[in-house]
This record gives C-alpha cells, sequence and structure tokens, in this order.
C-alpha cells in the first residue's frame, strides 16, 4: 500500500498552480500544458545523465509530467516551476519543491538546459525558489540530493552554506546509479543568505 504523501503547512491559503515570481534575472512560473515543447525538446539524454528521470520517449509522457505535477500542486505536496528569462521569456529549465517523501524536509530539484548551462540562472532559481518557499511553507529544512561528480550543480546548495548530511546510492530509471550527496539548507541559511546572480 502507497504512502499517503502530507500536504505542505502554507503560511497562507495559495493556488500553487498560480505562482509567479520574479528574480533579478529569472521568473519562476508554475508549469502548465504551454511548455511542453520546450521541456519535451530541452529535457534530453546529456541533461538527465546526473538525474533520477530518464528523457520523455514522446509529447505525452511530458504531457503526463506536467498533469501529474499540477495535481501535487493541487493537493499541496509539491510546486513545480518552469524557469523563464525575465528579459525574454525564454524557457530555461524547471525547479522545484518536493514534499512527497517529508513535507517537513521538502527536497529541491533543478535543471536548466544546456545552451544555459554556466550563466548561473540555475543558482539564481534555486535561491529565489528557497526564498518563496522560506515566506509560504512552514518546515525544519530543505534537502538538496546531487551526484558527487555534479559539480557544477553542488556549487548551488554550497552558494548559500548548505552542508552534506547523506550519502547514499540512488539508481536511476536508466537503470544506472548516482552516487549522491544530499545537502541541508536550514532557514537560518536562506534569511541570510543574498540573491546574487
Amino acid at each position: 500500500m502507497q504512502k499517503k504523501t502530507q500536504e505542505f503547512s502554507l503560511r497562507d491559503e495559495i493556488d500553487l498552480t498560480t505562482v509567479c515570481v520574479a528574480g533579478n534575472r529569472v521568473w519562476l512560473r508554475s508549469i502548465s500544458d504551454y511548455f511542453a515543447e520546450a521541456i519535451f525538446k530541452e529535457f534530453s539524454d546529456e541533461i538527465t545523465e546526473f538525474m533520477i528521470p530518464k528523457p520523455a520517449e514522446t509529447i505525452d509522457d511530458t504531457l503526463a509530467f506536467i498533469h501529474s505535477s499540477i495535481q501535487g500542486m493541487k493537493e499541496k505536496y509539491e510546486v513545480i516551476f518552469v524557469i523563464l528569462d525575465k528579459s525574454s521569456e525564454e524557457f530555461i529549465g524547471c525547479c522545484g519543491v518536493h514534499g512527497q517523501a517529508n513535507a517537513r524536509t521538502p527536497e529541491l530539484g533543478i535543471w536548466i538546459k544546456k545552451s544555459a548551462h554556466g550563466s548561473k540562472l540555475g543558482r539564481e532559481a534555486i535561491h529565489l525558489t528557497c526564498q518563496w518557499a522560506l515566506e509560504t511553507i512552514d518546515f525544519d529544512y530543505l534537502t538538496y540530493p546531487v551526484d558527487r561528480a555534479n559539480i557544477p550543480s553542488r556549487r548551488i546548495p554550497e552558494s548559500m552554506g548548505g552542508i552534506i548530511f547523506e550519502e547514499k546510492q540512488v539508481e536511476t530509471r536508466r537503470g544506472t546509479q548516482l552516487d549522491e550527496v544530499v545537502y541541508k539548507i536550514s532557514p537560518d541559511l536562506i534569511t541570510s543568505c543574498q540573491l546574487n546572480p
């Protein structure tokens, strides 16, 4: 029997399917069908090398992921954002706060399309997501799991003072193994962190 997911403890009543957050260089917007083609195109083998999911085989698989994400937002146990360039509204990637495993210690996740790598837009998106979560959700701390070899992604929680508190082997949907380190990001770290691109 599948364990029932817990809802986030939200500070105010909010529709998680309609969130829009402005940063210095990015917008975060709740995921919707509108972005299906961009997600399908950019979520490639190369992008998922250090991730549990594998690329969608068809656009219908991408739509199923979006609809599942929207359901999770309606049931208030996760929020999935698309990341957009603030000046052009170009699609950059996706990030989210996942509370399925434990709503008191939600998990952060992010992926950025290949052409935006090195721009530090991912760092800004996660900083912004953490600040939004701190204002919106009552939680103990956030987690950020990442493969040990994924140095650019590891720099994101490290830029906030995140500390490694768990290490584990995780199987991907492609049948490969990730050598994960899990960072803990406390509310105090988010409060003291400046949003720098």
